[in-house]
């Protein structure tokens, strides 16, 4: 006997993985797979569930003989799933993948991360659109989980990013940042008119603990970050339409969010890098929505002190400086060669700021392997164990002059802010 009918009849009775080692063969793996003890992201199989099964398996056994003996006609069925897969049914499970185990180990041999991934997109933008409904069987960790699930297997198998962006994934995710930001800025009360983020009244030094829209919002950039790494899904993310969002006004926005701002620097870096055929019309987006003066406002070392930039958005040490290196990367790259190259050279070459900072070495104040990491610098601090500090200096200090008050317009040219 073979065949799906026969797979899904023994997948009631079996976790996935044994019934891929089954269906793979040869019959002394299948042998050998069941007397094992095994924790692994494709299957999870104990002694203990292996009795659980064989008992439920005589019960059954005994109950239809049983009946039979009396000379009935039984009408019987294969139960929905055996008692032996219950210890694992709370576990996050996505194409044959316990997810939370996957993340213990994500260099672990998938036998098909295509599947993996395609899960794991259907869904993460599933449980994100859940948690637009107060209900309590909606688990709010669910999305973070499934994101972290999704950025570790691309960084393991960086080609599967192009597959996302042939699939048609990444404007669901560009549209679901958009609207995760648009919801917590309802939640917070931040929708107000005109303003900016430099005239804003410092409050605290401590961050205040992130919202849940905040952390999905997050969650959704990270995955964003980490797929604009593939050309393919930078070309993607810079093909909008009427009624779309526009990412690179998007991604301008992140910067102001707490704990967003280097992964959308990044980002920002990747989608414009040389290779994206498509990056003139990211460019586009940039000049119009004023990047370039956010950017080098966020350079400025004489708007510092409390009331400057990076003290509003409540930058640390590490992340300020780091900050600076990945805005002066990102300005670069939107000053190299292409359709508006001259215009953004005009304004760079205005500024007293980008005189001061674009002709130094800031890539040696970064760890030694983050341009070629794919997790990228946001990913190595992110995953760091220990707090980093990197310093880059700012032109020696002359006279302190607070940076001027500069709102930006986003794509359907109003007045916005970072936030």
């Amino acid at each position: 006997m073979h065949g799906p009918r026969v797979a899904i009849t023994l997948a009631r009775f079996l976790p996935d993985g044994l019934v891929s080692v089954i269906r793979d063969g040869p019959g002394e793996a299948v042998v050998s797979a069941l007397e094992q003890n095994t924790e692994t992201p494709e299957l999870v199989w104990t002694p203990a569930m292996a009795a659980s099964l064989s008992a439920q398996i005589a019960t059954m056994v005994s109950d239809l003989y049983r009946e039979q003996v009396k000379g009935r006609i039984v009408d019987w069925d294969v139960p929905e799933q055996a008692s032996a897969q219950q210890e694992m049914r709370d576990e996050p499970q996505v194409g044959g993948i316990y997810v939370r185990l996957f993340l213990k180990d994500p260099k672990f041999p998938l036998r098909n991360p295509k599947r993996f991934l395609e899960g794991l997109l259907d869904q993460y933008l599933s449980s994100i659109a859940a948690t637009h409904y107060e209900s309590e069987s909606v688990d709010p960790e669910l999305p973070l989980l499934l994101s972290a699930a999704l950025v570790s297997l691309l960084r393991v198998h960086p080609a599967l990013a192009d597959h996302v962006g042939y699939l048609g994934y990444v404007p669901k995710l560009v549209a679901a940042v958009a609207y995760e930001g648009r919801r917590e800025a309802m939640s917070s009360g931040d929708m107000k008119d005109g303003g900016n983020m430099a005239d804003r009244k410092y409050e605290s030094d401590e961050q205040p603990a992130q919202t849940p829209q905040e952390r999905v919002r997050l969650s959704c950039l990270r995955v964003l970050h980490q797929l604009a790494a593939s050309t393919i899904c930078a070309e993607a993310m810079a093909a909008t339409s009427v009624g779309t969002t526009q990412v690179v006004p998007l991604l301008m926005k992140a910067i102001g969010w707490q704990g967003g701002s280097i992964l959308a620097l990044e980002t920002l870096k990747r989608v414009v890098g040389a290779g994206n055929r498509a990056r003139d019309a990211l460019v586009a987006q940039g000049l119009k929505v004023g990047l370039l003066e956010v950017l080098l406002g966020l350079l400025d070392w004489r708007a510092g002190g409390r009331n400057g930039l990076c003290s509003q958005m409540k930058w640390n040490e590490s992340e300020a400086s780091i900050g600076r290196v990945l805005a002066i990367e990102v300005l670069h790259a939107f000053a190299a060669e292409g359709a508006h190259c001259i215009k953004v050279r005009e304004i760079l070459n205005a500024s007293d700021v980008w005189s001061a900072y674009k002709d130094q070495k800031h890539d040696l104040f970064l760890p030694s392997n983050a341009q070629s990491a794919a997790a990228g610098v946001a990913g190595l601090i992110e995953s760091s164990s220990s707090r980093l500090v990197y310093a880059i200096t700012a032109p020696p200090q002359t006279t302190q002059s607070r940076i001027p008050a500069s709102t930006v317009s986003d794509s359907n040219g109003s007045q916005d802010q970072l936030s």
